[in-house]
């Protein structure tokens, strides 16, 4: 989806961001966050089924869920 095209200048750039690593399993520890490596863009659809399951999947499994792999 292309926020730009439905919102205009509001939409422009928007994006969730998933955690590789869920911050509830971090219980209290703390620790530097790498964008690169413990981030993925995801849209808000794809964002809300990936929290469907605890812990939540993975994007290769929602790919498979979605028969996209």
């Amino acid at each position: 989806m292309n926020f730009a095209k439905i919102y205009g200048k509001l939409g422009k750039g928007f994006i969730h961001v998933h955690h590789l690593k869920p911050i509830a399993t971090r219980k209290g520890k703390t620790y530097t966050l790498d964008p690169k490596k413990d981030l993925i863009p995801v849209c808000p659809n794809c964002h809300a089924m990936l929290h469907r399951t605890d812990p939540p999947m993975g994007l290769g499994e929602l790919n498979k869920q979605m028969g996209t792999t």
